[in-house]
This record gives C-alpha cells, sequence and structure tokens, in this order.
C-alpha cells in the first residue's frame, strides 16, 4: 500500500512538474529560445516595396508594395499600453497578415511612434536626403550584435534610472544582478540563429559602398553617442519630438 502511494504521489509529482515546464515553455521560453537574434525589415524606396523577415530559407521573407499597406499605431495584445508602428497587408477588408516595424514604447511616448514613423515615411516619399536635418542625426545607435557589450549595456540599461542612482550605494546587489541579465541575455541569443536574407532579396536591396547617404553601423551599441555634440543635440531631438517640453 505504502510503496503504491508513493508510486502514485511521485507520478503525480512529476506530471505537474513536467507539464509546469511544458506550459512556460509552450507560452514564454519558444519565443525567446532557438528563433533568432532579431526579425528584420528592409524599405526599398526605388522598388517600393517592404521586405518582413519571418525565418530563413524558402518562403521566409513576407514582400508587399509599399502603397498597399495600412499602417497605423499598433497595441499589444496583453500589455495595451504598449504601441509600436504597425503595418496590416489586406485582402479586400480583411486583414491577411501584420507586422510591427522598430521599437515599441508605451503609450505616454506616442511622440516616439510618430517620429519614428515619419522617419519611414520621409525616406519611401521624399527620399534619404530628408530623413536627418541635422548631421549628428545621421548616426545609427542600436547594435543587433548579440556580443557580451551589447548584452552587459541592454542589461544596465532596464535597472531603471532609480536603481542606477544608487549602483554605488547598492554595489553588493547591483552588480551581480546586472552580471546575471547579462549572462542570461547572452545565452538567450546566442541559442538563437541569425536572419539571412535570400539572395534575390539582397540582389533587390544592394547598397552600394560609396553610397553617400549610407550610415555607419556601430560595432556596439550607443558606440558613436560620445562623438562631440551627440549628446546635446540628441536632448535636443527629444525636447523637439516632445512638442517643446522640459
Amino acid at each position: 500500500m505504502d510503496g503504491m502511494f508513493l508510486l502514485v504521489t511521485s507520478s503525480m509529482l512529476s506530471l505537474v512538474c513536467f507539464g509546469g515546464i511544458g506550459v512556460f515553455w509552450y507560452f514564454q521560453l519558444r519565443h525567446d529560445l532557438f528563433t533568432y537574434t532579431h526579425y528584420p525589415i528592409r524599405f526599398n524606396r526605388k522598388t517600393r516595396r517592404v521586405y518582413v523577415f519571418r525565418h530563413n530559407g524558402p518562403g521566409g521573407v513576407l514582400t508587399v508594395p509599399w502603397d498597399e499597406v495600412f499602417w497605423h499605431v499598433g497595441r499589444g495584445m496583453q500589455q495595451k499600453f504598449l504601441c509600436d508602428v504597425r503595418g496590416h497587408v489586406l485582402e479586400g477588408s480583411r486583414v491577411k497578415d501584420t507586422f510591427a516595424v522598430g521599437h515599441y514604447f508605451d503609450d505616454s511616448r506616442l511622440d516616439r511612434i510618430k517620429a519614428m514613423w515619419e522617419f519611414i515615411r520621409r525616406y519611401m516619399d521624399e527620399g534619404p536626403e530628408t530623413v536627418a536635418e541635422h548631421p549628428l542625426d545621421r548616426q545609427i545607435d542600436k547594435s543587433v550584435t548579440p556580443s557580451w557589450t551589447n548584452c552587459y549595456i541592454h542589461a544596465y540599461a532596464h535597472m531603471g534610472p532609480g536603481f542606477i542612482a544608487l549602483r554605488f550605494v547598492l554595489f553588493p546587489l547591483f552588480y551581480p544582478i546586472v552580471g546575471l541579465l547579462t549572462l542570461v541575455r547572452w545565452l538567450t541569443l546566442n541559442s538563437c540563429k541569425t536572419p539571412v536574407w535570400p539572395p534575390e532579396v539582397e540582389a533587390e536591396c544592394k547598397v552600394e559602398p560609396n553610397d553617400p547617404h549610407r550610415w555607419e553601423e556601430p560595432s556596439y551599441q550607443g558606440e558613436f553617442a560620445n562623438r562631440p555634440g551627440s549628446l546635446e543635440r540628441q536632448l535636443e531631438r527629444m525636447r523637439l519630438q516632445g512638442g517643446g517640453r522640459r
């Protein structure tokens, strides 16, 4: 009797344990591990097409004409306060496909969403020379390389301004947490594959090395932030996007 009770109890505990792991994997981990480091989108102003990466291999790219996309501000399914630039591919009145572009922000920063959309719209409709009025605006901040440096910068930046301000006081707590988050992010990203565009997309979107509108890409996130005048220009740009708020 005792042996049967132990067997049943052990079986139930194992079922709960493995079931919990399975549920956690299905709803969370499968979206982070063994997928792709990022899902890029290309805008080709010459062919007026938008290329949306889905996966490597045949049929892995959604290609849609720029003028046929219904663009709008999208909201999160669960966290409805999160907003992004979103495109619908329509078939009559039915939404056939949808995709989000760029970064998301909470709904208190709709100005950032609108600024990102205006950047894309100007590029596609008016040309690359109109997207950055100031020379110091012509730089890329983000880096998608899954390096230790980028993982550390990401973890550090997401600790929150209050916690960061107390980092020297909370040194024994702050840096171990940042180190753990850095390690987890590095392991997660390095379990993922690098997205590869099909040869035909690469050929259609080829950029000449001497293109005057080609912006330098950073080797790590924020690499160009310390260039003379960059910080001041960024603060000025944020002030202008916020309608003059301080």
